[in-house]
């Protein structure tokens, strides 16, 4: 599998599920990224494997303000695109796994050539697009991402969901940064300030390297935004318009809200920091899974005895 050369700092931002609102914290990451000193010609954004072919508020704002941005990549999952993989021949599949993957990953090498940080829009949850071999997770491998979470509101929900996502990730051993729990309601039992002690709770006692970045709450004003990951759906690979389109009097009020939410509830500067020190020691980030008894060396399996035994 090719692997994008290190030029700067890639994160790949991936949900828990479809519409988690991953385009909104990918939007939220450029906009803080400008406030704490980058420059646009720094900055690249890129969605390489999407479902939506429709123009969107993160693609129209990266035009506006000079971001390098590509939001119709290389890989659209048209309808029937997976019964025409499927149809072909075993061996042509396999190569097109590879095929699919290197293109994905050489436009990311494209876009972020010169760049200090790219950020990666995932598609769906991290596992979609294994059918052909170039999952969110096959993707930050041969682009050398670490991975940010976007995880759900709730406590037991929410971090389940996380551990199952951070684990199809460290399988592949990719570092994981941590999460940004969105959708979150500001008040009640499952309310902002009950649901940040908890889940930070959790995470500082049984991961510590991950980190929470922040809670960001629910507001209807946002909601639209989550419908454009799928968007525009279509039944072929779309040509490449020549531009997102101007923001709309809308768009400028969403970016503006959205611009408010990371200044108070996102560690941006924190974020970066990490993803500089996962790039760097990859290692230090990727937690060791436990593994099934039979298939692990002895002095391993003994190990993992005494600690389910305790």
């Amino acid at each position: 599998m090719a692997v994008c050369v290190r030029m700067g700092h890639k994160v790949l931002v991936a949900g828990d599920r479809s519409h988690s609102g991953k385009s909104t914290v990918s939007l939220g990451l450029l906009i803080s990224l400008l406030e704490i000193g980058y420059p646009a010609s720094e900055l690249a954004y890129i969605k390489p494997a999407t479902q939506c072919v429709s123009s969107t508020l993160t693609a129209r704002f990266c035009e506006s303000v000079g971001i390098a941005s590509e939001h119709i990549g290389p890989l659209v999952f048209y309808r029937g695109f997976t019964r025409e993989y499927l149809d072909g021949e075993s061996g042509e599949q396999a190569e097109s796994d590879r095929r699919l993957v290197r293109r994905c990953a050489r436009a990311v090498e494209k876009i972020a050539k010169g760049k200090s940080i790219t950020v990666i829009d995932g598609v769906g949850y991290p596992s979609v697009g294994a059918v052909v071999g170039c999952s969110s997770a096959d993707l930050a491998v041969a682009c050398a991402a670490p991975v940010l979470l976007v995880g759900k509101p709730g406590v037991g929900d929410a971090i389940d969901s996380f551990q199952l996502c951070a684990r199809y990730f460290e399988a592949q051993r990719v570092p994981v940064l941590g999460a940004v729990f969105n959708k979150v309601p500001l008040n009640g039992y499952y309310g902002l300030e009950q649901c940040s002690r908890y889940v930070r709770k959790y995470m500082a006692a049984t991961r510590p390297r991950q980190r929470v970045y922040g809670l960001l709450p629910k507001t209807e004003k946002l909601g639209t935004l989550a419908g454009e990951e799928a968007c525009g759906l279509a039944f072929k690979h779309p040509p490449v318009p020549e531009s997102a389109g101007p923001l709309t009097e809308e768009d400028r009020e969403a970016i503006e809200l959205v611009r408010g939410l990371f200044r108070e509830h996102v560690q941006t500067k924190q974020l970066v920091e990490d993803l500089k020190a996962a790039s760097a020691r990859p290692s230090g980030w990727v937690r060791q899974l436990p593994m099934f008894p039979a298939s692990q060396p002895e002095a391993r399996r003994k190990q993992s005895q005494r600690r389910y035994s305790q």
